[in-house]
């Protein structure tokens, strides 16, 4: 496995929080790379997520962010025989 050295320059006083962090660091290398790779990842789907979703539909706690839980407190205009057939999902 080839390594190579990465430098980069931060400010001490407006990066005060990024050297702060630095600090508390036991491996800030591992500590950067892994920033850098969560960082990455923001607005991507992982496999990860999309069965943790299914996860917490199968335990009823997952309410999308555009809704409230008000909005699933009233009752339904769905079909009785919809319902039982989406019952019978086991979702």
């Amino acid at each position: 496995m080839a390594k190579q050295t990465v430098t980069f320059v931060v400010d001490t006083e407006r990066d005060r929080d990024i050297l702060r962090w630095l600090g508390s660091q036991d491996n800030k290398s591992a500590a950067i790379r892994e920033a850098i790779r969560e960082h990455l990842g923001r607005g991507v789907i992982t496999l990860t997520d999309v069965y943790e979703a299914i996860q917490d539909l199968k335990r009823g706690s997952w309410i999308p962010a555009s809704h409230t839980q008000q909005d699933y407190v009233k009752d339904s205009d769905e079909p009785s025989e919809v319902a039982a057939v989406l019952d019978s999902l086991g979702l």
